[in-house]
């Protein structure tokens, strides 16, 4: 069964598909929404070896289809892949009518958007994610970007895509590193708006860690549709969207430090959210039986982490250059209790090197 989960922005609403073997559909709804036309599918190969026959069997003989191969990794997200990317595209001729496809990560994914964000002033652009953060995150709400030496996403535009399209299927091949990623970003949207998410993962993280579908899909479902609704009510991020970015600032800080290749990004969110969750305890705002509850699920799923090389001086020092830095002072997303949500500036510098210590343990 296919779901479809609306995302309600006034301008340009688009819809979310999500279902379970349902890749070899997406011809028949690209054409609910436009002509083919011509047609970039942007994917790293590792993807395309995994799944691009299939996808790409959507496609007859006589159709404009250029496959653009990218690197893995966040690599792949700077200004050289970008170039690269403009130069083929150029040299086949794509038009302002053409498309572009991202079948991948949320890697592939901003860096596609991007490209189809800037490529002759913006193209249409499609979301196929074959990654559980992808699905629940990165590919619904038109944030695409690069990266630059001093941070990550830090080059960036809001792209909304045509559409989004989710097969849980693919997340069959999906390694366990990646998966748990996907996991805590799905925690995520438990902590800051679902206690009943919350008490749902505490019941089947254990089944979505051996990859069950039918789990996998109900929890794409949910957190898509609570990203859908924040992006509706904030499409740009100017207040209430930035509540999604519970753990970010810590975990970015930890992402950047560890050079964008020793922590994978949703490893850095899980950790991110402890320390979120660790500051708040100290500040006396998380009762002790919520702060557990949180820090259990969270443990449940295992991050390696050279803990030795933690440097909370350092640390700190990148997360003043977070975008959501205002008037030089540190933002946090806080929770209080499980399902809810603040905002709240930093106490002080030594209050965010406290929130570090958890990790030691």
């Amino acid at each position: 069964m296919t779901h479809v989960v609306n995302v309600s922005l006034k301008q340009n609403p688009y819809p979310i598909y999500i279902g379970t073997g349902i890749l070899e559909q997406f011809a028949s709804v690209l054409a609910k929404h436009r002509s083919a036309g011509q047609i970039a599918v942007i994917s790293s190969q590792n993807i395309l070896d995994l799944w691009g026959k299939q996808f790409l069997s959507n496609f007859s003989d006589g159709q404009q289809v250029l496959v653009l191969t990218v690197p893995d990794g966040e690599q792949a997200k700077s200004q050289q892949q970008v170039w690269e990317l403009y130069t083929r595209l150029l040299e086949n001729r794509f038009e302002r009518r053409s498309l572009i496809v991202a079948l991948g990560g949320g890697v592939v994914g901003d860096l596609a958007g991007f490209v189809a964000a800037t490529y002759l002033r913006g193209v249409d652009f499609i979301q196929v994610p074959t990654t559980l953060l992808a699905q629940v995150d990165s590919s619904i709400g038109g944030k695409t970007g690069i990266n630059h030496p001093l941070g990550k996403n830090l080059i960036g535009a809001f792209k909304q895509p045509l559409l989004v399209f989710s097969d849980v299927a693919v997340l069959q091949t999906l390694p366990d590193a990646e998966l748990r990623c996907g996991l805590g970003e799905v925690i995520k949207y438990g902590f800051i708006l679902n206690r009943g998410l919350f008490s749902y993962l505490e019941e089947n993280l254990d089944k979505a860690l051996q990859h069950d579908l039918p789990v996998l899909q109900e929890l794409v479902r949910i957190s898509a549709q609570e990203k859908a609704d924040v992006v509706a009510k904030d499409e740009k991020e100017q207040n209430l969207r930035m509540i999604l970015n519970f753990g970010h600032t810590f975990g970015h800080a930890l992402e950047a430090e560890f050079g964008f290749s020793g922590l994978k990004h949703g490893e850095a969110v899980i950790l991110g959210m402890q320390c979120a969750l660790y500051y708040n305890y100290l500040r006396g705002r998380m009762a002790p039986e919520e702060f557990d509850r949180g820090m259990a699920l969270l443990k449940r799923v295992p991050v390696a982490f050279e803990r030795s090389k933690l440097n909370p001086e350092k640390l700190v020092e990148r997360m003043a250059v977070d975008k959501k830095v205002k008037n030089q002072q540190v933002r946090l997303i806080l929770v209080d209790r499980i399902g809810s949500y603040r905002i709240a500036e930093a106490d002080s510098r030594q209050a965010l090197l406290e929130a570090f210590d958890i990790l030691k343990e």
